[in-house]
């Protein structure tokens, strides 16, 4: 048959495989997902669902209930790429010790200010330079 194009590639989904025996946590995983939909779960071949049935901390899977005991009955499909082009900490979380010694150079940036914008005062937030 012929493509235009890419020729297509067929790759195998990366799975994890666990058993059931009483917990509701599984893992590590074999690469971290990018979200619940990242990944397609199935508990004795019933599919579950994205953050109603399970949710993601890091590498582990955890279910709202604990699966079925069973060897080897829930299938962990990886379907996408298991990282997140940008990740933006939540405000106040960086400290210190996170920023490298030689990360942080004063002609980098500008320091704080204060300045108004019609009649209200503003302070300006430090501008990374490149």
């Amino acid at each position: 048959m012929s493509y235009i194009g890419n020729q297509v590639k067929s790759v195998p989904f990366i799975t994890d495989v666990y058993s059931g025996a009483g917990g509701t946590s599984f893992g590590p995983l074999t690469i971290v997902p990018a979200s619940p939909a990242s990944v397609m779960i199935f508990v004795g071949g019933v599919y579950q669902r994205p953050t109603l049935d399970y949710t993601l901390n890091v590498d582990y899977v955890n279910f709202v209930s604990a699966p079925s005991s069973g060897t080897n009955n829930i299938i962990v499909h990886h379907i996408g790429f298991g990282f997140m082009a940008t990740q933006v900490p939540a405000d106040g979380t960086v400290t210190a010790t996170k920023i490298g010694l030689q990360s942080v150079n004063p002609n980098n940036f500008s320091s704080l200010a204060n300045t108004s914008i019609t009649g209200k005062s503003v302070a300006a937030a430090i501008v990374f330079g490149g």
